[in-house]
């Protein structure tokens, strides 16, 4: 796992393992560390190597497997690190992102 990467919570699933250039279908909330939702529930389908996606929520996808959940925290220099997001995501903001991964395409 990679530093600044910390698992809280883990439910293995029984599918195929997820991989850096893979593409899986999740279903994810995102948090600050004080609870407060940023989004809940969002169904998409990513490319796990898309550098689109920030590295807090790719790294944090290592290692799971088809039908598993994860709950896990993201330092913040995986995410949006000093600068935030102005008026959504305070700086140096520690993250919580719950997944369960619905498929591999």
């Amino acid at each position: 796992m990679k530093p600044g990467i910390k698992i809280l919570n883990e439910e293995q699933g029984s599918g195929a393992k997820i991989g850096a250039k893979d593409c899986v279908t999740l279903v994810h909330s995102c948090y600050l560390s004080k609870g407060d939702p940023l989004y809940e529930s969002r169904f998409e389908t990513l490319a796990i190597n898309d550098r689109k996606i920030i590295a807090g929520l790719r790294y944090g996808l290592e290692g799971m497997r088809v039908g598993g959940q994860r709950r896990f925290q993201a330092s913040p220099h995986l995410c949006y690190g000093e600068a935030g997001v102005p008026y959504e995501i305070p700086p140096n903001a520690v993250l919580i992102f719950e997944v369960t991964v619905k498929s591999k395409a």
